[in-house]
Order: structure tokens, then sequence, then C-alpha cells
């Protein structure tokens, strides 16, 4: 028996073997991200999907309270939807600080427990699939506002808050009608009055702000795709923004008679990107109903259809949304 120990080869990997199993990784991981990035969005859907139907039932608790559903906007106040859910919303202690009967602007001399809401960040209005910052600087009120993901519908019909009258948004005025859907100026609608059926009307829906869009609308004024919660300063009536023949109801009101992603289509109206629901979403948008569901809207919905469950007693038969 030898008095040396058995020498054995080991062979190494070789830089060609080395470069394979990298390859190999590197393609497993190219495969799985798309995989995992496509869960996330799943669960930013569902819960977005959440939140719609939390603000719905809410809107539908308001209604119970009161037997009508809370205005699109009140006026003079300017206090919108959102700013009149807030003790549905589980917000009861953010409520008591304000006072929805008084102005959103230190411009306009508001309570500052009006102001400081306008920049507390809730959640609940916001889509998490959308990047959006939590509070910015708003010059028009002179204050931290945070961007809102959600609008109440005003319309199935009315597709501007510009231009021709009338507007979405707004309430009767001399010989114009109101808006044809639950939520405008001062609207007080009852359940009653959604004619077309609970399961067939809109009450609130996503859509895609950008502060950085800057546009025309059909009168030539520049405008910005803004939306947000609460109050605000910029919402009037017929005869006090008649001289500037543009309203700014988008800031908390949308319509169905806008393309879903309008935002996205660089050659829509201006007033189609303001007032149309969106979301980051693949090619659609969640949407709450009257009856407390929540369905998801494809982008390529036949328009008429769209349209139809916008208002609240069109007669339309046809509301499929499959």
């Amino acid at each position: 028996m030898s008095r040396y120990p058995a020498i054995y080869s080991r062979r190494a990997f070789t830089l060609v073997e080395l470069l394979v199993v990298i390859a190999i990784i590197g393609i497993l991981i190219g495969l799985l991200l798309p995989a995992v990035q496509m869960v996330r969005e799943s669960a930013r859907r569902i819960k977005c999907a959440n939140q719609v139907k939390q603000q719905s039932l809410a809107m539908m608790n308001f209604e119970s309270a009161f037997q009508y559903f809370p205005p699109g906007y009140s006026h003079p106040a300017q206090t919108m939807w959102s700013g009149f859910l807030l003790p549905y919303i589980e917000q009861g202690p953010l409520y008591d600080t304000v006072d929805v009967e008084q102005g959103w602007t230190s411009f306009t001399g508001a309570p500052p427990g009006n102001i400081e809401a306008l920049g507390v960040f809730l959640e609940i209005f916001q889509c998490p699939s959308s990047i959006l910052e939590k509070s910015q600087f708003d010059p028009l009120t002179d204050s931290q506002r945070v961007p809102c993901s959600y609008l109440a519908c005003a319309s199935g019909l009315n597709n501007r808050e510009s231009g021709d009258k009338p507007w979405c948004g707004m309430p009767a005025f001399e010989d114009l009608p109101k808006s044809d859907g639950i939520f405008f100026m001062n609207s007080n609608t009852p359940l009653a009055a959604v004619i077309d059926g609970l399961s067939n009307t809109v009450l609130v829906g996503e859509s895609l702000p950008d502060q950085d869009l800057f546009d025309v609308d059909y009168t030539g004024n520049i405008q910005k795709v803004d939306h947000w919660y609460i109050g605000s300063r910029e919402l009037g009536t017929y005869t006090e923004i008649g001289s500037f023949n543009s309203a700014d109801v988008s800031e908390c009101l949308g319509s169905t008679a806008c393309p879903i992603n309008s935002i996205k289509v660089p050659e829509s109206p201006m007033n189609d990107k303001e007032l149309s629901y969106g979301s980051q979403h693949i090619q659609g948008v969640n949407m709450g109903f009257a009856d407390g569901s929540v369905h998801f809207v494809v982008e390529t919905i036949d328009l008429e259809i769209w349209s139809a469950v916008g208002s609240i007693n069109g007669g339309e038969v046809n509301t499929d949304l499959d």
C-alpha cells in the first residue's frame, strides 16, 4: 500500500459553462419579472376596486341618511362630494375640523381647518396604480392639496365644461337643462330619481389627473388635468364663470360621454382629457354603480352603452358592460 494519499483530479467549470448558466438564470428572471409585475398590478387593481366600493357604499349611506346623494359640489362654499363623505369613510375626526359651509382657500378667508384638510393624504382617494404625489402646492388655493384619482359621475351626454353650453356638472339655468347624471352643482338626487336602474347608473369611477398636462379648451383657455378632493375655489355657476366661458367641474366630476382613457390620446379635446374616466390599469377602469356594485369596464366598450350608464333617466335598454 502506497505511503502517499491518492490524488483525485477535480474539473472546474469552464468560462463557457458559467456563461451558459448565467444566461439561463437571466432568461428565467426575465420570464419571472413580468409575472410578478402582473400579480402586483392585479393586487393594486383589486385594492382600487375596493376603494371604489367603499366610496360607493359611503354615497349610499349618505343617501340613506338624507334621502338624496351628496351634492357633486356645493355652492357657494364649493365643498365637493368627497368632503361630504368624510364621516362615511371613517374620517369623522377630519370632518369635525372643517366647515363645509365655508370656503377652501386663504384668498376668501377660509377657516384654517378647511385649508389644512386639503393637504391631508387620504389613501381611499388615490388609486395604488397611479403615480401621484401625496401632496403638492396649488397656487390657485394657496395651499397644499392632495391629487385625487376618482370622479363622481355628472353626465352621460355632456362632454364639455367650456365653450358651448350646457356644461357638464351644471344645474338648470334659464333655458338650459341640468346635468343628466346623479351629481352636479348643488344636486340632491334621491334614489327614486335613478329611473334607468341602480345597476345601470354610475356613481363614481377612476380618473387620471396630470398636473403637468396643459392644453387649451374649447374657448382657447389654458387648462390642466387636475382632480382634487374635499373642497375647491374654482367651481362656480354659469353666471359667475360666464365671462371666462369655462368651468372647472372636472376637479371633482366626470362624464361617460368622454371615451375611457381620453387623457392617453394626444389628439383628444382638452375637455375629454379632463372629464374622462381612466386609469393606469391595463385597458380599463374600475367603476362604482348605484346598486353598490363595482365593475371593471374595458376601454373598448361600445360608446353608446358607456354613455348610457352615465345618465339617470335616458331610458336605454342595452347597458351590458361585458
